[in-house]
């Protein structure tokens, strides 16, 4: 569904000035540069069930949400949203569930929200009428959400047929040193963290395995609540995915450098890694 932070690529003051110090921003506005176009990050499941319907799970609804949407479930004749996992209370992660109204309204049903309890916190102070239909002022039409909090220690859950694992990463830290906790999920053979600054031991063996690996690598050089390249990077090396995608790029990455150095690594370690783009599709 994106690739990007929580800003989105282009950032509007390097395309309205001259900022020699970017070219990824401008470069995402030509067609040779369009998988520079970054919305927020986020991924959609897409189940086969068994009953012949498809589910389709999204993690994550941010800001971007409604464009995202209009282009990616469009080409790809997505009809419904039959979940969403929240991975934390960001901005790019959660500004997007207002615009489920169409949705529920649409389904004539509810649709279930996983989160933990922060992120609940965190949607209630945002929008109170969410997760509370009595604080609606009536204006106008409310999503119909279905809460529902995922307990500590996070335990795998079913949603749609497919079992869903937590994995509890840190995404930086609070002013006072306390980690601030990020929510990846793996299913199947994917593991999924978009957002992580560093994967405690505990999780680890939760990662392990995966043949696919989604991985937060936002800029070349270190940064406080986000691996940078490199570092996802000696992650790779730890897990060993059958395959990675990298994702969450800053507007320092550009795309078709990021594809080059990505060769580079392959060729000279057999690590198959490349940078994601908005509306990548793989098939599993």
């Amino acid at each position: 569904m994106g690739t990007g932070t929580s800003g989105s690529i282009p950032n509007i003051p390097c395309i309205t000035s001259n900022n020699p110090k970017c070219k990824v921003c401008k470069l995402s506005l030509t067609p040779e540069g369009s998988k520079n176009r970054r919305r927020n990050t986020s991924l959609l499941v897409c189940v086969d069930h068994p009953d012949g319907r498809q589910r389709n799970i999204l993690i994550d609804c941010g800001k971007t949400f409604f464009d995202s949407a209009v282009e990616v479930f469009v080409k790809n004749n997505i009809e419904t949203i039959d979940a969403v996992l929240l991975t934390h209370g960001h901005a790019d992660a959660m500004l997007g569930l207002d615009d489920l109204r169409q949705w529920t309204t649409h389904q004539m049903r509810s649709i279930p929200i996983y989160c933990d309890q922060y992120t609940l916190d965190t949607v209630s102070g945002a929008f109170p009428y969410l997760v509370d239909t009595k604080k609606a002022t009536g204006s106008g039409e409310v999503p119909r959400l279905d809460f529902r909090l995922l307990e500590e220690p996070f335990a795998a859950f079913e949603c749609e047929g497919v079992m869903f694992q937590p994995l509890r990463v840190e995404h930086g830290k609070y002013g006072d040193g306390r980690p601030f906790y990020f929510t990846g999920y793996r299913f199947d053979d994917v593991a999924y963290i978009s957002d992580c600054s560093r994967i405690p031991d505990e999780t680890r063996p939760l990662i392990a395995g995966s043949k696919l690996l989604v991985l937060d690598a936002l800029k070349w050089t270190p940064h406080t609540s986000h691996f940078s390249f490199y570092q996802a990077l000696n992650e790779v090396r730890y897990f060993k995915p059958q395959r990675t995608f990298f994702t969450d790029f800053c507007h320092r990455m550009e795309h078709s450098e990021m594809e080059e150095h990505c060769r580079k690594i392959e060729a000279e370690e057999g690590l198959a890694v490349d940078p994601a783009f908005d509306g990548l599709k793989v098939d599993l």
